[in-house]
Parts: C-alpha cells; sequence; structure tokens
C-alpha cells in the first residue's frame, strides 16, 4: 500500500510551497490531508466542478480560487486577493487525486507547482517509480550578471536587463520572462519533460518534440 504520508513529505521537500496537501479518492473521500487543512466540507464540490470542467471558480477551506485551467488531468487556480494557489493532479490510473495549496508569494508556481504535484501524484499509482529528480543548475558567469527581478503587473519575474528603450508589449514580455525562470528553474520545465519521459506519455512527448522542432527553426533556421 502506498504511504500517502512518505509521498507528501517528498513534495513539500521537492517544492514547500505546496505548503497544505490533500490525498482523495473518486468520490471525495479523503484518504490523506496535512493536519491543519480542514477540506472535508468542500472538497466534493471542488471534484465535480473539476470534473463538469467549466466551472469559473471552486471554493476550498473558506478560499475562493478563480480557475485558469481544468483538465481531466490538471486544475490550477487561484485566489485574486493573495490568498494562495490551488494545484490538483489525478494519479495516473484515475482513482485518486492530489490538491494542494501552494502559498501566495510562491515565484514561479504557475510554472513549478503542478509539476511537482503531478510527479508526487505518480507516485501514489500502483507499482510506481516515479521519483523527484534533485538536480542542481548553474547558469554561466555572464549570464548571472545579467538576470534581475522586476516587478511586472505586481508579479516578480526573473528578466535580462536591457539599458534602451523597449516598445515590447510589457504583458508579453512579462510572460516571455517568466518563461525563462521556468527554463532556467531545475524543477520548472527540465522536471516536467522528465516526468513526461518517465510516464512515457506518448501524445505529450510528441507534442514537446514538434515544439523543440519549432523552435529550433526559429533559432536555426
Amino acid at each position: 500500500m502506498t504511504n500517502f504520508k512518505s509521498v507528501v513529505s517528498k513534495l513539500h521537500k521537492h517544492y514547500p510551497d505546496a505548503s497544505d496537501v490533500a490525498i482523495v479518492d473518486k468520490n471525495g473521500k479523503i484518504l490523506y490531508s496535512t493536519s491543519k487543512w480542514d477540506v472535508k466540507k468542500d472538497i466534493k464540490g471542488v471534484l465535480a466542478s473539476w470534473v463538469s470542467g467549466n466551472a469559473q471558480f471552486v471554493v476550498l477551506n473558506g478560499i475562493r480560487y478563480s480557475i485558469l485551467q481544468m483538465e481531466p488531468e490538471r486544475f490550477i487556480g487561484t485566489n485574486r486577493k493573495k490568498k494562495g494557489h490551488l494545484i490538483g493532479a489525478s494519479v495516473p490510473d484515475g482513482d485518486k487525486y492530489m490538491v494542494a495549496h501552494i502559498r501566495p508569494k510562491a515565484k514561479g508556481w504557475f510554472h513549478m507547482a503542478y509539476p511537482a504535484v503531478a510527479r508526487a501524484a505518480a507516485m501514489l499509482k500502483k507499482g510506481s517509480k516515479s521519483e523527484f529528480i534533485e538536480t542542481k543548475v548553474e547558469l554561466p558567469s555572464e549570464t548571472k550578471e545579467k538576470v534581475v527581478y522586476e516587478s511586472v503587473s505586481g508579479q516578480t519575474v526573473a528578466g535580462f536587463q536591457t539599458t534602451a528603450d523597449s516598445t515590447v508589449d510589457p504583458y508579453l514580455k512579462a510572460e516571455l520572462e517568466g518563461f525563462l525562470q521556468w527554463i532556467n528553474n531545475p524543477h520548472g520545465l527540465a522536471g516536467y519533460i522528465s516526468y513526461v519521459l518517465q510516464q512515457n506519455d506518448q501524445y505529450k512527448i510528441s507534442k514537446l518534440a514538434e515544439l523543440y522542432n519549432d523552435l529550433y527553426r526559429i533559432f536555426y533556421g
């Protein structure tokens, strides 16, 4: 039998911003929950909204989360009053779900939280060999000197210092700089690709290969 507490402990170690975690079955029965997170009253409603695929928001433990993404395997929501974020991932065999509250000040959470929670959820599958891969990425020294942090629409993102005035749409620039931060973080893009390969998800592997070819053509074509 899967040790739920052990899996959640590994998630906390790998991604500490997942402050509260619950594991439930497809009927909303709580199989495990961190001690201070009371989701019993709301979790069935959250699962029902998730399954419907068309909810605008959900409420869990008194916090209202606006829906950003809702797919059968993925749930991403955020509280507009800066009370944190909600991430859900289905276990690959489809009979359990992992739901996690992400700290309000978690940097790069939109790119980093779901891959971490999804990897932990994969560990719940019977016979799973999925594990977190801890790696360290060192940027070249000349790159480190250029990396700065700036606030764009209230969100801190990694970017590169520029001296010339730019006419680039600031929102588009923020998206690209957020993508850069996700690439640089070992728990971001690299971790997600490792997860997809480990799960042998042929559809996502093919899509990632297509994306790689598109990027190669952009830069080297």
